[in-house]
């Protein structure tokens, strides 16, 4: 499947499943289609339309669903011409699903606060 149709059934709710590398290449594909601000939104609405839909609304959390998309958008913006693969060749961190572990300490992440809205990190600056 290319990006665009990602993004497309992303953003129809139309994706059965939803794994960490799909959630990296829907916000990858949105900012190149966009921007980094725009593709943060899409990605919150998105998530919190499929955490409804799927009876799992308390799942959805605001920090995560942020901090993964700046990140992403951002190197993103920064290598505008890589396709996804070469995008994670570049930055095989972001395989990582521990990433979030290097910006912010368990107790804010864990945080009912957290989860509800965006808290900046307490370890180390998002980008």
């Amino acid at each position: 499947m290319d990006d665009a149709t990602l993004v497309d059934l992303f953003d129809k709710g139309e994706l059965r499943e939803f794994p960490h590398l799909d959630h990296i290449r829907v916000v990858f594909a949105r900012t190149r289609q966009t921007n980094r601000t725009e593709a943060i939104e899409f990605t919150r609405r998105g998530l919190r339309a499929l955490t409804q839909r799927v009876g799992a609304p308390d799942k959805y959390h605001d920090t995560l669903t942020v901090a993964w998309a700046r990140i992403i958008g951002t190197l993103t913006e920064q290598a505008p011409n890589l396709d996804f693969d070469d995008f994670m060749r570049a930055h095989p961190e972001l395989a990582r699903s521990s990433l979030m572990d290097e910006y912010y300490s368990r107790e804010v992440l864990h945080s009912a606060a957290a989860r509800a809205r965006f808290i900046e990190p307490d370890l180390r600056d998002l980008p």
